[in-house]
């Protein structure tokens, strides 16, 4: 079965070959590559190929095993401290491997960040941390650092920036996770040897996408991804050449783009769909994702496992369900009783917004959290 497979994904390739043969370099070339991709990852998601545990030999794990988890976010004005620490928090809480935090952010800010961490490292141990300055290239700084959200392109350049780094994960700061960074982190096992970063769809429902009725440039698959958690392999993007092509890219298509940074990677992942591993929405939970109905079907059966409060959705009466999460993690301090000081004042008082629609899928941002809760009081995790 596994062999015929392999005959088919090959005879698919060599028409693909011969098609796009016959057409412009340009548009053959862009077109080689999504069909291909396509063709990839239609053999991934059927456990043939690079996941067969009998040919393992034929997957490559492109992260260096050094047992460390590299945590990246970037922090521009005063307003986005409080929850890049609170996602901080989250992250700490529950992560079974030693963590390293890398923290890029203005320089009048690093005093604090160095304080507020310091702290919590005695508190909880287990994670270190670096914190630097933003930094943009010298030409069309200004530009870079405006460009959509103040300084969210800075993770366009984190390939240069932590040069010394084989892989991150990068995430916005207004995301919470509620189970534990290592199982994000082993889909790096999973992608497959041209596979360079990972990311969720940005939506799951066509009738209510952005770039499939609205975006002006190319965009990755049929509904475009979305860049708040983002795996990246580092070495492998350098050796892409990824500054120089993102570079390439804003100047061709910066009059067209409406979501900066975000519209970029999308841009360069629709002429190279093959370097890209798309991972369930439960790993980039959102409020789009249940505030009409509920289409994110992942996390309607095993829960959110990472919560993102994209337009400022931690911080809204109109996104209640969110912001109850969000501030149960503000309030929650290192040692207190994870079930009695952080699952119960959130099922308290979600089971109060039980009338909106987020709030009649409530279990989704319980479930996960009740989980690894229930594993953290065996593994001794900081907070259990």
């Amino acid at each position: 079965m596994k062999f015929g497979l392999r005959l088919a994904v090959a005879a698919i390739s060599a028409i693909c070959v011969v098609f796009i043969m016959s057409m412009t370099k340009e548009t053959g070339t862009r077109q080689l590559r999504q069909l291909l991709g396509r063709v990839s990852r239609h053999a991934i998601s059927n456990n043939s190929i690079f996941l067969s545990h009998n040919h393992m030999n034929s997957r490559v794990v492109r992260v260096n095993s050094d047992d460390v988890i590299h945590l990246a976010f970037v922090v521009c004005g005063k307003d986005r401290v409080e929850e890049s620490l609170v996602m901080v928090k989250s992250a700490v809480l529950f992560t079974r491997a030693p963590l390293s935090l890398h923290v890029i952010t203005d320089p009048e800010l690093i005093a604090t960040f160095n304080t507020e961490l310091e702290k919590w490292k005695s508190d909880s141990g287990r994670f270190q941390y670096n914190v630097s300055k933003v930094s943009f290239p010298a030409d069309r700084g200004s530009q870079w650092r405006s460009l959509f959200k103040l300084c969210a392109a800075q993770r366009l350049f984190l390939p240069e920036m932590l040069a010394e780094v084989d892989a991150i994960l990068y995430v916005d700061t207004d995301t919470l996770f509620l189970r534990p960074i290592d199982d994000l982190w082993n889909f790096f096992n999973l992608m497959n040897s041209s596979q360079m970063a990972a990311l969720t769809q940005e939506q799951e429902d066509a009738g209510i996408g952005w770039y499939n009725r609205f975006a002006r440039h190319p965009y990755y698959g049929k509904l475009g991804v979305n860049s708040g958690v983002m795996l990246m392999n580092l070495t492998q993007m350098r050796q892409f050449g990824w500054t120089r092509k993102i570079t390439q890219y804003y100047f061709k298509y910066r009059h067209n783009i409406t979501w900066g940074d975000q519209d970029l990677i999308n841009i360069l992942f629709s002429f190279y769909p093959e370097k890209l591993y798309v991972y369930p929405c439960e790993w980039n939970f959102r409020s789009d994702h249940c505030v009409y109905r509920m289409v994110c079907q992942s996390a309607q059966d095993r829960g959110a496992s990472v919560v993102h409060g994209v337009r400022s959705a931690f911080h809204l009466e109109k996104h209640m369900v969110f912001k109850t999460v969000y501030q149960a993690m503000l309030q929650y301090k290192f040692g207190d009783d994870l079930e009695r000081s952080l699952l119960d004042p959130i099922e308290r008082n979600l089971s109060r917004l039980a009338n909106t629609n987020c709030g009649k899928v409530r279990h989704v941002f319980t479930q996960r959290l009740n989980e690894t809760i229930r594993q953290s009081r065996a593994s001794k995790y900081p907070g259990s």
